[in-house]
C-alpha cells in the first residue's frame, strides 16, 4: 500500500488548507438568484414559521424540491441566525465530508495516497468550488452519493449490518434532497458490478429488500410532510390544477418529468452536452477523468482485473441517462464527481511514463489557458483595484506553481497535481473575493434589500411588482409580497414602497397612484453571463433599470 511520508503529509495539509481558504471566501458572496435564493428563502420561511413539515415559498405552498436541505439549513439558521454564511456553511461541511468518504473509498480499494489524491481532485474540481459558493442541492447529494456507495460496498465485503443501515440512511437523505432518481449511481454501481461478476445469488439476496425497507423508514418524515400538506388537501391549486399528490410528485412526477421533458420546466436536450460540460466543470482534471474512463473501459472489455468497478458503472450509467435526458444542467454531474475523482486518481497513480508525459502537456496547456482567461477577466471585467489579500494569494500561488513546475528534481507526478491545484485555487480565490462580489452588485434583488436596511425603511410596506424578490425576502427576513401587473389590485399598491420595473411604473401611473422616486438600481441576470456584460466597456448595454418608489393614496 502506498503510504504518505511526513514531508508529503505537510504539503498535502497545506494544499487542503488553501482549499479551505478559497471555500471560506465563497461563504461571503451574495446568494445568487434565482435557484440558491429560492432555497435560502424556503429554508427561512420554514425556520420562521416553525412548520418543519411544510414547504412554503413567499407564503404559498411550494411543491418542487423535498425537505432535507431545507431542514438542515433551517437548523443552521436556528444556530447562527438567518444570514448568508448560515445558508452556505452546511453545504461546505457536506462537501468536506464527501471528500473524507472519497478518501476512505480510495484508501480501501487502492492506497492511502490514492485516497488523498482523489479527495483533492474532488475538492478542487471547478464545479465543486462553484457549488460551494452558489449553493443549491448538489453539495448534499455529492456527500450522500459517495457515502451510500462506500457503506454498501463495505457491507458486501464485511456483511456488517451497521453499514447497510448507514447506506439506507444515505439513500433516504439523497431522495429527500432531490427525488428518486438520485439513487441511480449507487444502484447502478452495485447492480452492474454484480452482473459483471456473475454474482447471481448476491443479486437476489434478501439484503436488498431490507435495504429498501430501511430507506423507506428513514424517508417517513418527508412522506408524511407531503401527505399532510398536499394529499390531505386535494382542494389546493398546484401547477394550475387540483387533487395533486405530493407523494406521487416526490416519487415519480418530479424527476421523471424532467427526464421525459414533461414537467412544468422544459429543456431542449443535447446528447453531447455533458461530454463538453465536463471539460470545464471538472477543470483542471477533465483530461485525467477522460483518460481514467478510457482505461477502465478497456480493462473491463478485455476482462482484466481491476480493484473495483462500482465507481465506473455508477458514473457511466448516470452519465448516459443524463445525456439521453431532454432537461440538462451543468451541476447535474456534481453528485458523481467523487466517483470520477477516484477513477481520475487511479489513472494518474498508475499511468505509464509515456502517458504521464502526454497528460503533463495537456495539463500544462490547460493551466496556460486558465491563466490567460484570468488575465482577460481582470483586464476586461475588473475596473477597481484588487484587495491586498487577493494580490498576495495570486502572487504566492503563481510563485509556488512556477517553482514546482520548473524545479529540476520534482517528479512529473508532483507537477501533474500541485501546479493545477495551485493555479485553480488562486483563480477561484480571485473569483470569490473579487469577481462574484462585483458581479452581485448588479443583482438588484439583493441590492434593494441592502439599501432598505441601510435606510431603515419599514419592511411591512415593501412589495415587489413584476419581480421575483427571493433574495430580497431572505435578506430582509420577511416575505416581500410579489405582485404582478396582470393581477394586481390598486389597493395593493397604495401607501407602499414598491420595487419594480419600468413597466411597473407605467402601471402605477395608469392607476393614478402618486409616487416619488426613492432609489434606482441596475440589474442583470448574473447567472446568465454574456461577453457583452463581462466587458466593462460594453456592460451598460446589458443592464436594466430597476426602481424603488414610494406610493401614496390613489387619486380618485
Amino acid at each position: 500500500m502506498k503510504k504518505i511520508s511526513i514531508s508529503e503529509s505537510l504539503v498535502w495539509k497545506l494544499v487542503f488548507f488553501l482549499t479551505l481558504v478559497v471555500y471560506a471566501a465563497g461563504l461571503f458572496v451574495e446568494v445568487l438568484e434565482p435557484d440558491a435564493a429560492v432555497y435560502a428563502e424556503v429554508s427561512r420561511e420554514m425556520f420562521v414559521s416553525g412548520k418543519w413539515m411544510d414547504i412554503f415559498l413567499m407564503g404559498a405552498d411550494w411543491l418542487d424540491k423535498p425537505h432535507f436541505q431545507f431542514w438542515v439549513t433551517a437548523w443552521f439558521y436556528s444556530l447562527f441566525g438567518v444570514n448568508i454564511i448560515a445558508y452556505k456553511l452546511p453545504a461546505v461541511i457536506g462537501v468536506l465530508l464527501a471528500a473524507w468518504y472519497t478518501y476512505l473509498y480510495g484508501k480501501r480499494f487502492y492506497s492511502e495516497k490514492h485516497g488523498v489524491v482523489a479527495a483533492l481532485i474532488l475538492l478542487t474540481a471547478q464545479h465543486t468550488i462553484t457549488s460551494n459558493m452558489d449553493v443549491r442541492a448538489e453539495p448534499y447529494m455529492t456527500l450522500f452519493t459517495i457515502m451510500a456507495l462506500y457503506h454498501v460496498v463495505v457491507y458486501l465485503d464485511s456483511k456488517k449490518m451497521a453499514h447497510l443501515i448507514y447506506c439506507s440512511a444515505a439513500l433516504a437523505a439523497l431522495m429527500m434532497t432531490k427525488g428518486l432518481f438520485t439513487i441511480i449511481p449507487v444502484g447502478a454501481g452495485v447492480g452492474c458490478t454484480l452482473l459483471y461478476r456473475g454474482k447471481w445469488k448476491e443479486i437476489l439476496h434478501w439484503q436488498w429488500l431490507l435495504l429498501a425497507v430501511l430507506a423507506v423508514f428513514f424517508m417517513i418524515p418527508t412522506l408524511y410532510g407531503y401527505y399532510q400538506q398536499f394529499d390531505l388537501h386535494p382542494e389546493k391549486w398546484v401547477f394550475g390544477k387540483q387533487q395533486v399528490s405530493g407523494i406521487r410528485f416526490f416519487l415519480i412526477d418530479s424527476q421523471w418529468g424532467r427526464f421525459a421533458n414533461s414537467g412544468p420546466i422544459k429543456g431542449s436536450g443535447d446528447p453531447f452536452f455533458f461530454v463538453h460540460t465536463l471539460l470545464w466543470a471538472f477543470l483542471p482534471w477533465a483530461w485525467l477523468a477522460y483518460y481514467g474512463l478510457a482505461l477502465r473501459t478497456k480493462a473491463l472489455v478485455q476482462r482484466k482485473h481491476v480493484p473495483e468497478t462500482y465507481t465506473y458503472f455508477g458514473f457511466l450509467v448516470m452519465f448516459l441517462i443524463f445525456s439521453a435526458s431532454k432537461f440538462q444542467l451543468a451541476h447535474y454531474l456534481n453528485p458523481v464527481f467523487p466517483l470520477l475523482a477516484i477513477m481520475a486518481a487511479e489513472a494518474l497513480m498508475n499511468a505509464s511514463q509515456k502517458a504521464l508525459r502526454v497528460l503533463t502537456v495537456m495539463q500544462s496547456a490547460t493551466v496556460v489557458l486558465l491563466l490567460i482567461a484570468l488575465g482577460m477577466l481582470m483586464v476586461f471585467f475588473q475596473s477597481s483595484f484588487l484587495h491586498t489579500d487577493t494580490l498576495l494569494v495570486l502572487l504566492a500561488g503563481m510563485l509556488l506553481a512556477g517553482f514546482v513546475f520548473f524545479a529540476k528534481n520534482k517528479p512529473v507526478f508532483a507537477r501533474m497535481i500541485f501546479v493545477p491545484v495551485l493555479v485553480t485555487l488562486s483563480i477561484n480565490y480571485y473569483l470569490n473575493r473579487e469577481f462574484y462580489p462585483i458581479l452581485t452588485t448588479y443583482q438588484s434583488e439583493s441590492a434593494v434589500a441592502d439599501y432598505y436596511l441601510q435606510q431603515q425603511l419599514p419592511k411591512d410596506r415593501l412589495v415587489s411588482l413584476d419581480v421575483t424578490s427571493f433574495s430580497t425576502s431572505f435578506k430582509l427576513n420577511t416575505v416581500v409580497p410579489p405582485l404582478w401587473t396582470d393581477k394586481v389590485q390598486p389597493d395593493e399598491l397604495q401607501d407602499k414602497y414598491v420595487y419594480t420595473t419600468q413597466r411597473g411604473l407605467e402601471l402605477i401611473d395608469s392607476l393614478q397612484i402618486p409616487r416619488k422616486p426613492v432609489h434606482q438600481f441596475t440589474d442583470f441576470h448574473v447567472t446568465m453571463l454574456t461577453g457583452t456584460f463581462l466587458n466593462k466597456a460594453t456592460r451598460e448595454q446589458e443592464l436594466s433599470p430597476m426602481f424603488l418608489v414610494q406610493t401614496g393614496k390613489r387619486v380618485q
